[in-house]
């Protein structure tokens, strides 16, 4: 797998800085009762890492996404 950008969307509203923290690398957007966590994967054991911080935290998760190029 190549590096790719990837959107993934919970529910609720994180403005934690420990939200903030565990996707340190991600950009992470607020929305109206969710939030987007949107950045570069390197591969698929980043990204199963990235879902099972999703799960740790209690989170929803609502969508993963690959961003087209």
């Amino acid at each position: 797998m190549k590096p790719t950008a990837y959107r993934i969307v919970v529910e609720g509203e994180l403005g934690s800085p420990r939200y903030s923290a565990a996707f340190a690398q991600m950009q992470v957007e607020t929305g109206e009762c969710t939030t987007e966590i949107v950045g570069m994967v390197e591969d698929q054991a980043e990204l199963q890492g990235l879902l099972d911080t999703v799960t740790a935290l209690g989170l929803s998760l609502v969508s993963v996404t690959p961003l087209g190029d």
